[in-house]
């Protein structure tokens, strides 16, 4: 947590990714109870997060493969939000299509950070076709990914055309191609507009959305990549019923180019006690967490104080399990990230 004292907290990201120092945070060390969220009854559409089965283990995926996870498992995790919107009573529309999109994924791995008690770390892994990028370490401040700000302005961003260097690029040239090779038009391939490449999100569907004429979220879906059970570093949620929005201060990222923003929290003393915090200990390979990270039709996401009838998000943390041995092996996991709009409501 942050002190509830601060107001904008920022680094400075230079051209080569590198951050600056936090300006206007000082971090909190809190012990907080975590609980066992096995055998409990937690949705994504009302607490902001949710458990499900998720058989990947025989896919044999390199997860440390860019282009093994864009062109392979993230078909996989938008069939898996669908089903799960789908089969919500709330989070569903009846005899309306949810569109579904995979953007964005970050591998993570406590191995470059000693365990409890000892010294021992690791260099951290290469991403491969990862132009460079290495695998991160558990995000352990208490955050959420995006802002009232923020979360529309990405969404708009998936409707544009993205830039030479971004995985987007890829992603979208890959589907073309997909989709031609299954129609038997292999031909069509060099025949396709610059148009076809454009962005991943249909522009007129996206501007109904940020008009509020259609309900969008993002989701992201959260999987331990080992054939051991996460013991180190687990990743814990708030319930997002106990969070109000006045417990949230923004947290800006200054690029070279713009300006992103995610919320850090910083309670005063009465709530941080009735923040409710939940966690699946010893999560396995073919069990995947879906975690809210903005819903359009959520309380806070409306305007207002706390949630209602939907979640907007779900607070997220790694944290220090106390019961975790010592000699347990380094946790290493995914993320995607993926945009949803649904058809009119």
């Amino acid at each position: 947590y942050v002190p509830p004292e601060p107001g904008l907290i920022y680094p400075r990201r230079d051209i080569s990714g590198s951050d600056s120092e936090l300006i206007g945070a000082n971090w909190v060390n809190t012990d907080v109870r975590v609980g066992n969220a096995r055998g409990k009854t937690v949705t994504l559409d009302e607490n902001g997060f949710e458990l499900r089965r998720s058989d990947v283990s025989h896919m044999d995926i390199n997860f440390l493969d860019n282009d093994d996870v864009t062109h392979r498992y993230y078909t996989h995790c938008e069939q898996l939000v669908e089903e799960a919107l789908k089969s919500s009573s709330k989070g569903g529309v009846d005899g309306g299509k949810i569109i579904v999109r995979a953007f964005d994924h970050n591998v993570r791995s406590c191995a470059s950070v000693p365990a409890s008690g000892t010294n021992t770390k690791t260099e951290p892994k290469k991403i491969i076709n990862g132009n460079g990028s290495v695998v991160q370490q558990p995000a352990g401040l208490v955050h959420a990914d995006y802002t009232r700000v923020s979360a529309p302005r990405r969404i708009k961003g998936l409707s544009l055309k993205p830039k030479e260097s971004d995985t987007l690029k890829n992603i979208l040239e890959q589907r073309q191609k997909d989709r031609v090779v299954a129609d038997e038009k292999q031909k069509e391939i060099e025949e396709k507009s610059e148009s076809d490449f454009q962005s991943l999100l249909d522009p007129t569907l996206v501007t109904e959305a940020i008009a509020g004429k259609r309900r969008y979220a993002l989701i992201n879906v959260w999987r331990n990549i080992q054939h051991d059970p996460v013991y180190r570093s687990p990743l814990a949620c708030v319930d997002a019923r106990t969070m109000p929005w006045s417990d949230l201060r923004t947290f800006q990222i200054h690029y070279a180019d713009r300006v992103g923003e995610n919320y850090f929290v910083c309670p005063s003393s009465p709530t941080v006690a009735g923040h409710k915090w939940w966690y699946f200990p010893r999560m396995v390979m073919d069990e995947a967490l879906l975690l809210k990270q903005w819903d359009s039709s959520g309380g806070i996401a409306q305007g207002e104080n706390v949630d209602n009838l939907h979640s907007t998000f779900t607070v997220h943390s790694a944290i220090v399990d106390p019961t975790c041995p010592v000699d347990a092996p380094a946790r290493e996991s995914i993320e995607v990230r993926l945009a949803v709009i649904w058809g009119n409501e």
